[in-house]
């Protein structure tokens, strides 16, 4: 007979010499590793590749997550029957109207005589009556002063020196102004205006001097030009 308690023994003294010795083989592959670089990366890499390769093994076999894709079938067309129909028949015409021709008048002529018409005497002419008396005439309008030459203008009775202005007294100044002298009927003068003049100076001078001048009466109001002649002595 095997004793229960040796064989129990057994087992347990080979599972720690397994042990022992895997642990020894891993110290030698540490040992290993560490001493090679080179070895390290490659077995680095073959790690690596075996985990990505499981990974892509487990996804392989794992149900799909999307939904199952349902058929749907596409509609059919549906035939549809078109029947066309004939236009219905135009209305018969109407028998067109008779048209009636229009009658023309003739003119007769009138066979009677005709009778002359009677001759009217002329109106007598008006006879003028004694209170009627011709127009009178109108009045010739006033033109306004004529203008005259100097021998043909009125004759002049009073003449009135001007006053020499002290300016051109002291300047030892000369000159002469023309002006126009409106006359009126009784030989006053109303308006002077001056035409031209050496220097504006004389002006006033001769205004006021030909407006005490006195001309001869006449039949109208006249416009003369005149001459006025500033001079030292």
């Amino acid at each position: 007979m095997v004793d229960p308690h040796s064989s129990g023994n057994g087992d347990s003294a080979a599972r720690i010499a397994e042990a022992e010795r895997r642990r020894l083989e891993i110290d030698q592959a540490e040992g290993w590793l560490r001493s090679d670089p080179a070895q390290r990366r490659i077995v680095t890499r073959a790690l690596a590749a075996a985990l990505v390769l499981h990974g892509v093994i487990l996804i392989a076999k794992m149900p799909d997550w999307g939904p199952n894709p349902v058929r749907v079938d596409a509609p059919q067309a549906q035939s549809m029957k078109v029947q066309f129909l004939r236009p219905p028949p135009p209305p018969p015409k109407a028998p067109p109207q008779p048209v009636e021709p229009v009658k023309k008048k003739i003119a007769r002529p009138d066979t009677t005589p005709d009778e002359p018409e009677p001759i009217k005497p002329a109106p007598p002419p008006p006879v003028p009556s004694p209170s009627t008396a011709p127009p009178s005439p109108v009045p010739a309008q006033d033109m306004g002063p004529i203008r005259v030459s100097p021998g043909q203008g009125p004759g002049l009775i009073k003449k009135v020196e001007p006053r020499y202005p002290e300016i051109a007294r002291t300047a030892r100044m000369e000159g002469d102004v023309v002006v126009d002298a409106v006359i009126r009927k009784d030989g006053t003068v109303s308006n002077v205006t001056v035409l031209r003049s050496t220097s504006g100076m004389f002006d006033q001078a001769c205004i006021d001097a030909v407006r005490q001048w006195r001309f001869t009466p006449g039949p109208q109001d006249v416009v003369l030009t005149v001459t006025v002649h500033f001079t030292l002595h």
